[in-house]
């Protein structure tokens, strides 16, 4: 049926990856906050995409779930230099910094998850199928840019006050596992590191995801709404391409 919201079970998958994604900020260990970012944004795509029953290849993944235009080099090369020196001199100053940007980017993962799993879920109504996965991310992302998030942030900034021990604990035990990685690690390291933890990590965060996940139901349903009838008229609107091979 189209615009049908995602079932309960992947919007649990949504938020527990959007705050494991918000997370990452509160990691202070270089190069590797950014790999794990990443990670459990590849992560939250593929397990969306399997629930639905439209397993994407590694490329696909890549496309619709890792932000674009990162820095490069020189920005990670600066960000090792001046960051996080700095950080540990103004450590207070950074950890405020720092939450904000937890509360941004847990709002803005859900709001990009949301929207794929309502492609996976009305793949053939949305005409997904004779799209790009670029095509897509780029139809997501210019609906994240446009649709105000401010219901959401809200929910996530009052989750994340009161739960605040509970993410420090979480973000600690991933920092843990990952400084035992040392100072050259690689995605396939991270994900190793994080599954090494992933059990003991769900139950630190259980508590946060369960409120959140009741904020989230508490939001008006016209927000969401709104957020897939933007996603559905801009697919709409693009040319159709050739379908691509399953």
């Amino acid at each position: 049926m189209e615009n049908s919201p995602p079932a309960v079970n992947s919007q649990r998958t949504i938020i527990t990856h959007a705050v494991l994604i918000g997370l990452t900020p509160l990691i202070p260990v270089p190069v590797v906050d950014d790999l794990a970012k990443s990670y459990f944004q590849r992560r939250m795509v593929r397990s969306l995409a399997a629930m639905r029953g439209r397993p994407l290849g590694a490329e696909d993944v890549e496309t619709l779930a890792v932000d674009r235009g990162g820095g490069g080099c020189l920005a990670g090369c600066l960000g090792l230099v001046i960051v996080y020196p700095l950080k540990k001199i103004f450590r207070k100053i950074f950890f405020f910094l720092e939450w904000k940007r937890a509360v941004d980017l847990t709002s803005a993962a859900f709001h990009h998850g949301y929207l794929v799993d309502y492609v996976l879920a009305d793949w053939e109504v949305l005409g997904a199928g004779t799209k790009s996965a670029a095509e897509v991310r780029d139809a997501i992302d210019a609906v994240c840019r446009e649709a105000p998030i401010k219901p959401l942030e809200g929910a996530v900034g009052a989750t994340f006050r009161q739960s605040k021990n509970l993410l420090v604990a979480g973000a600690r035990l991933l920092e843990g596992s990952f400084r035992r990685l040392g100072g050259r690690a690689d995605e396939q390291q991270v994900a190793q590191a994080v599954e090494a933890v992933e059990q003991e990590e769900e139950r630190e965060i259980e508590g946060v995801v369960n409120r959140l996940q009741g904020s989230v139901n508490s939001i008006p349903q016209s927000h969401f709404d709104n957020l897939r009838a933007q996603l559905a008229a801009r697919l709409k609107q693009q040319s159709p391409t050739t379908p691509r091979p399953s």
